[in-house]
């Protein structure tokens, strides 16, 4: 890159504004390149996508009509056109299962597991503690009994 020095001051001023511009255009440039490869490679990953899915239903149409037990399974399917309409009943059993599914979850993280254990414990402590008192006014009791029938 050569630099030119002008003895003039509005030439040195117009070379900055000229290279700005040539700055800003070749960065806008860059900017539409880097948008273009981004729109090429998302229309790559939609094409391998829909690619895979539909290798995916045709593996699963050839299994269905391979074996006659799974072409029952195979009308089971859902189809991509085909809406299902639930009644009532089958909504709130749905949502029973649900919240089913849900609690077994959450009873089965680790999380929840130590602080139900950790809650008997503290119920096992309690009511040991209380055996205890009760066990300590009735060996009390015992006590004053023998010694009020000593006295006399």
């Amino acid at each position: 890159m050569l630099l030119e020095f002008a003895a003039s001051p509005g030439s040195l001023q117009k070379s900055f504004l000229k290279r700005k511009q040539n700055f800003i255009q070749e960065s806008v440039k860059r900017v539409e390149a880097i948008k273009n490869k981004e729109r090429e490679s998302e229309k790559l990953e939609a094409r391998q996508l829909q690619r895979g899915k539909s290798e995916k239903l045709r593996s699963r149409r050839k299994e269905s009509h391979l074996s006659g037990k799974n072409g029952a399974l195979a009308n089971k399917l859902k189809k991509v056109g085909e809406v299902k309409v639930s009644s009532p009943e089958d909504r709130k059993s749905a949502e029973i299962e649900m919240h089913q599914r849900t609690s077994r979850l959450y009873n089965q993280l680790e999380e929840v597991k130590n602080r139900k254990e950790e809650k008997t414990r503290q119920e096992t402590y309690a009511k040991n503690r209380e055996k205890a008192k009760e066990f300590q006014k009735k060996m009390l009791d015992k006590l004053r009994a023998k010694r009020t029938s000593k006295a006399p």
